[in-house]
């Protein structure tokens, strides 16, 4: 089975640029008593940047869109702005002691087709009289689901879709992929990864059916691994055997393209 990549990488690691963020105006000399200075570049590594009509995947690959909060040891708020926004502000001057700093850009839910969350936080500690470099890594808290029919699915099922369960995130919902769905589902996930469980329903179109123990309306369930920051693709597609009794089955490829791994499944229609 020809397999469609869907995943790109990106990594941007620049310095940001300020023009309107708040932050602490207490900004001068690192040799100033009980004072240090952080340096803060952003880094953008989200997998799978595919533009599709429901969701402009590459402006998620872009750091000057997310927002950033640098907080100080008693968690005071000394800077927060866009990325595009902060280098003129570098390098930040902050009392000695531990800060924390914060990136993120998008929208979070347990599962969406029009929004995702991309985050990444670090911390450290400011010493007096010296300067700090710091990088932070912003990654999606989702991975990317997709389903591609094989336009003779339609010779054979009359109809045909996949429903996905069985995340934390969707606490026993469902989500489903009907048969002309082309947008990709964005699902929740912890740090792990999940399990994700999967059932196809077709219904085989009446010529099709033949046999006393055959069911119109079939049904197969399994599961696959998903990871945060990784895109999958489920390809479905019918496997014929013009025989006496028509054997037709199911033929489902699970790629992980970042893996560079197949998972075949055989599902015979008959098996409910």
């Amino acid at each position: 089975m020809k397999k469609t990549t869907w995943m790109l990488g990106a990594a941007l690691s620049l310095g940001m640029m300020l023009t309107s963020c708040s932050q602490d105006s207490d900004l001068g000399n690192p040799s100033e008593s009980g004072k240090g200075q952080l340096l803060l570049t952003l880094d953008s590594k989200t997998e799978f940047i595919v533009d599709t009509r429901a969701v402009q995947e590459s402006s998620y690959g872009n750091v000057d869109n997310y927002t950033v909060i640098v907080t100080d040891k008693d968690g005071a708020e000394k800077l927060n702005c866009k990325g595009s926004e902060v280098a003129s502000k570098m390098p930040l001057t902050l009392a000695i002691g531990s800060y924390e700093v914060k990136a993120f850009y998008g929208t979070e839910s347990a599962a969406s087709r029009d929004a995702f969350y991309v985050y990444g936080e670090t911390k450290g500690t400011i010493k007096a009289d010296q300067r700090e470099s710091v990088s932070v890594t912003c990654t999606p808290t989702c991975g990317r689901i997709s389903v591609n029919f094989d336009a003779s699915m339609a010779t054979y099922f009359a109809d045909y879709n996949v429903s996905f369960s069985g995340t934390e995130a969707l606490a026993g919902s469902t989500i489903a992929w009907l048969k002309g769905d082309t947008e990709p589902w964005y699902v929740k996930l912890t740090e792990a990864g999940e399990n994700v469980n999967f059932v196809i329903t077709v219904t085989t179109k009446d010529e099709y059916i033949n046999g006393g123990n055959k069911e119109q309306v079939t049904t197969k369930s399994g599961s696959f691994k998903l990871s945060r920051n990784k895109a999958y693709k489920m390809n479905i597609s019918p496997v014929y055997t013009p025989t006496g009794s028509g054997d037709l089955s199911i033929e489902v490829t699970i790629d992980d393209t970042t893996e560079d791994k197949e998972v075949d499944i055989e599902v015979p229609v008959t098996w409910v």
